[in-house]
């Protein structure tokens, strides 16, 4: 599994998918998580503003997930409608657990699907 993550210091999810000025990018392996890649991007000023949006999602488009601190919900929507799972989630890179599924509930993922339900 490929997932995009939201970092200022490459250690931690620590920052708002508004303000993301990268994403790295980890692919799942057998020994953990390893950072395949780091993708330049521009904080959203406007989270309203589809073709941003759009651009954005396009930066990401190979990844399942994408961990972050925190998103609003219309960047979730259309990130949930482009088959991209938003995760909030607040601590180390490296102990994000992709094989636990309950890791999503506990923390606070975005299901696509209550997403389009509101």
């Amino acid at each position: 599994m490929r997932i995009a993550v939201v970092s200022t210091d490459k250690k931690r999810v620590n920052e708002r998918f508004g303000r993301a000025e990268r994403f790295l990018i980890y692919e799942e392996k057998a020994n953990g998580l390893i950072l395949i890649d780091e993708r330049m991007s521009e904080p959203l000023f406007d989270s309203f503003d589809g073709d941003m949006l759009d651009w954005v999602a396009d930066i990401i488009h190979d990844c399942e997930r994408v961990y972050m601190a925190r998103i609003c919900d219309h960047p979730a929507r259309l990130l949930s409608c482009r088959g991209i799972m938003p995760v909030e989630y607040e601590g180390l890179i490296l102990e994000i657990n992709l094989a636990d599924e309950q890791e999503a509930i506990e923390h606070k993922t975005v299901s696509p699907k209550l997403m389009l339900d509101q």
